[in-house]
């Protein structure tokens, strides 16, 4: 994967996962670091919404999600 490689939503996979991350920090504090891992490269690729992504993994680990 080149560094400045888009996925077809046209965001590099660092961009992608920072709004995932601000998205768990808004719900519970936490940071995607802080949770399980999940398939953040796939759903990426795939063109998940960060945000869907990051409920997706918060309700994988029990959290209320609103």
């Amino acid at each position: 994967m080149g560094a400045a490689e888009t996925n077809d939503d046209g965001l590099t996979f660092k961009q992608w996962y920072a709004a995932a991350n601000r998205a768990v920090s808004a719900v519970c504090g936490l940071g995607l670091d802080d949770l399980a891992d999940g398939p953040s490269y796939d759903s990426w690729a795939d063109c998940v919404p960060p945000s869907e992504y990051a409920e997706e993994l918060l309700i994988e680990e029990g959290f209320p999600f609103p």
